[in-house]
């Protein structure tokens, strides 16, 4: 029998889905396209709260945290909560009157060839500054945010293969594009030691593939399929972290990973909600609400007082680089914030995320979470459309230009300061790319005449 309380954190679950699925049936209306930054968005919010959530309505759950109580965690959702809806809101409602409204410039596209060399540059360009910058420049002020969103140009090179291979009927190279993608997980939890990572990049792939697949039914299917798969796979990450990681931090041989990586999966257990320690992984590892509620809990008691937006000062000034500023006083990260306003103390050394809702939360409260996620759904949103235009219209080097800044935003776990100061930063660095790389890149290229005028005619009549 579920408590008073668990009944209330049910409520709110099933708000939650239902404003999630509002969001996919606006992404997926052919008068306005997407590239699924919407739902990817609200996406990883659910890894951090959703999920964190749905556990304490199991009533055989027996929370093993100490400091933080069932309460903290349903109130914290609740926090989260109403963020989705302001969320959803911004996203179905506000964006399109927004556009409707002033009617931008940058909307008016004419269908044009594509350049196919795009899909090859791209990923070669990733590969670059996965192998070869980042490491050499990942310590370098500035230049460490630019080389770590350069590592989204390989994922924005798989997005547009599936795309081609779509649409030109290639079935062989859209399974191979999807089959390279599903496996980033691996390649980072064996070369660097993170599951996450890999795993939030083949999210990026599937959801923009998901946007333009069909049969819409086969799309939930599979997605509901991937989405238990991932988690389960996460569940079992977690179970073997520290394994995994003494051998890749270890600097150990590639064959002493691989078997590590081969007891992790000998062992590998399906997520099972009734399974104690599965269920106190999830807690410990993705649950964000436990954190707001013991904010909201704090601040009530008048042991702090709202922020009144003076983490919104420092996001506004990660805007100018450290390169041109080597005394900025923010840095990336969220500092002592989570402590400031819980009164929880952590381990020193310990990173500890403060998110957007209880950043949101401890500005203005409640209200300031509703407005800031009605901005961010609506700003998402209208990037998300921009990026679509671009894209069906056959303007790939635009359609990244928008892309790559809209994932930069996909960060619900971090700090706004990290957020906007990604945002700059790929503005930047798709400034730099479109100015040096791609000019260099296209010499000598012979654009496949009749393959692009079939890509863009199948292209339109598919969101006809």
């Amino acid at each position: 029998m579920l408590t008073l309380e668990q009944q209330w954190l049910s409520f709110w679950l099933c708000i939650w889905v239902v404003v999630m699925g509002l969001v996919i049936r606006s992404q997926w209306n052919k008068r306005l396209p997407s590239v699924g930054l919407p739902l990817l968005f609200l996406l990883s919010l659910s890894i951090i709260h959703w999920f964190g959530g749905m556990i304490y309505t199991f009533p055989w759950y027996k929370p093993n945290i100490d400091e933080i109580t069932p309460t903290d965690v349903i109130v914290g959702f609740q926090q989260s909560v109403y963020g989705v809806i302001g969320f959803g809101f911004g996203t179905i409602i506000l964006a399109p009157i927004v556009l409707k409204m002033f009617k931008p410039t940058w909307l008016c596209e004419f269908p044009r060839q594509p350049n196919l060399k795009l899909v090859k540059s791209y990923i070669v360009l990733g590969l670059i500054f996965v192998f070869i910058l980042s490491p050499l420049l990942s310590k370098v002020p500035s230049f460490g945010a630019l080389t770590y969103l350069g590592i989204f140009y390989l994922l924005v090179g798989l997005c547009l293969a599936c795309w081609k291979a779509w649409f030109m009927g290639n079935k062989l190279t859209f399974l191979l594009a999807l089959a390279i993608a599903c496996s980033l997980p691996l390649v980072t939890t064996l070369t660097m030691g993170f599951f996450g990572f890999g795993a939030a990049a083949t999210a990026v792939i599937l959801v923009f593939t998901f946007n333009f697949y069909c049969p819409r039914w086969k799309v939930i299917l599979i997605g509901l399929m991937v989405l238990f798969f991932g988690f389960s796979t996460f569940v079992n990450y977690l179970r073997d972290r520290n394994e995994i990681r003494a051998t890749v931090w270890g600097e150990q041989s590639a064959q002493n990973r691989i078997e590590q990586l081969q007891q992790t999966v000998t062992n590998f257990e399906l997520f099972d909600p009734f399974n104690q320690k599965h269920l106190e992984l999830v807690d410990l590892r993705m649950n964000q609400n436990a954190l707001v509620g013991r904010a909201v809990r704090y601040i009530s008691s008048g042991k702090a007082e709202y922020a009144g937006g003076e983490t919104l000062e420092q996001a506004a000034i990660a805007v100018i680089p450290r390169i041109l500023w080597p005394d900025k006083p923010v840095t990336a990260g969220s500092g002592d914030i989570v402590s400031r306003y819980t009164g929880m103390k952590f381990a020193v050394g310990t990173s500890v995320g403060v998110g957007a809702v209880l950043e949101f939360y401890l500005n203005f409260g409640s209200l300031g979470v509703v407005l800031g996620f009605v901005v961010f759904g609506t700003v998402i949103r209208v990037v998300d459309i921009t990026a679509g235009y671009k894209l069906i219209n056959g303007n790939w080097v635009g359609f990244t230009s928008w892309f790559l800044p809209g994932l930069a935003m996909i960060n619900p776990g971090g700090s706004l300061v990290e957020v906007v100061g990604s945002i700059a930063a790929s503005l930047i660095l798709v400034y730099i790319v479109n100015r040096v790389y791609l000019p260099r890149a296209s010499r000598g290229k012979s654009f496949l005449t009749q393959s692009n005028h079939y890509l863009t005619a199948e292209a339109q009549r598919k969101q006809r």
